[in-house]
């Protein structure tokens, strides 16, 4: 990092999004307390980097050795199964649609 005109020139960073269903959040949360972590951020930080190192060594800018743990982790990830559940943003369904789903009958028709 540079410091120019007062401020710090911070390195460019691209934001990754991903949901989780509430029951694994507040698995996560717990766990990051757990482990010290200061926020699920942080933790999901520290949990990329592992898998870079591991799936990409060519590319680490870190010198220090992988523990065998992390590895196998990781280990064989092109036979991986993709075991996740998409969980999306529930919208509030119109009044009309839940008197149907309740059998009301409509005095308009």
């Amino acid at each position: 990092m540079t410091r120019r005109k007062g401020r710090i020139k911070k390195p460019p960073a691209e934001k990754v999004w991903f949901r989780i269903n509430s029951k694994d959040g507040k698995r996560l949360s717990e766990i990051a307390e757990k482990y010290g972590f200061k926020s699920r951020y942080e933790l999901g930080q520290y949990i990329v980097a592992c898998f870079l190192r591991v799936a990409d060594p060519e590319n680490d800018e870190d010198d220090t050795p992988v523990h065998d743990e992390i590895k196998e982790m990781f280990y064989d990830l092109s036979e991986a199964e993709k075991h996740f559940e998409f969980v999306k943003p529930k919208r509030r369904l119109p009044q009309h649609e839940i008197d149907d789903l309740q059998g009301q009958l409509r005095l308009w028709q």
